[in-house]
């Protein structure tokens, strides 16, 4: 495994949290392969509880967030990959804070996740190609 890989998968990671941080859909896409596939699991599921794949569905992510969420901070950490030619997979653990839509609550919300991944190499760099965001708790803080 290069190091220039390793070092461009973890700058990938560090878009995707830009990117939904930001609610910028043109750079949120831009992270993921056309056919990607992103699942969520509460904790200790097994089932997701949403499954959606290509640009066109990942697209409703970011316009989500704006409407949940007045600003959040995504902090990504712990990020191990495993690279096998243009193919990698890998697991990044993110603590996301969320603050509440209305700014006369001054409620924040923290939420511990792990991304399991699988990344593909394409013209123009890595990308994410399935990703499986597994929320492992969180916290209400007021």
């Amino acid at each position: 495994m290069a190091d220039h890989d390793v070092l461009a998968l973890n700058q990938l990671a560090y878009r995707y949290a830009a990117a939904v941080d930001a609610c910028d859909v043109a750079a949120f896409l831009a992270v993921f392969t056309p056919e990607a596939r992103l699942r969520s699991y509460h904790p200790d599921s097994d089932e997701p509880f949403a499954d959606l794949t290509g640009h066109d569905q990942l697209a409703s992510i970011p316009n989500a967030m704006r409407h949940m969420f007045r600003h959040t901070t995504h902090m990504m950490t712990n990020h191990l990959v495993e690279v096998d030619g243009d193919e990698a997979t890998g697991s990044v653990l993110c603590t996301a804070r969320h603050l509440s839509v209305d700014p006369l609550v001054p409620a924040a919300l923290t939420v511990i996740i792990r991304y399991v991944d699988s990344y593909r190499r394409r013209a123009g760099g890595w990308l994410i190609a399935d990703r499986e965001i597994r929320f492992l708790w969180s916290e209400r803080h007021e």
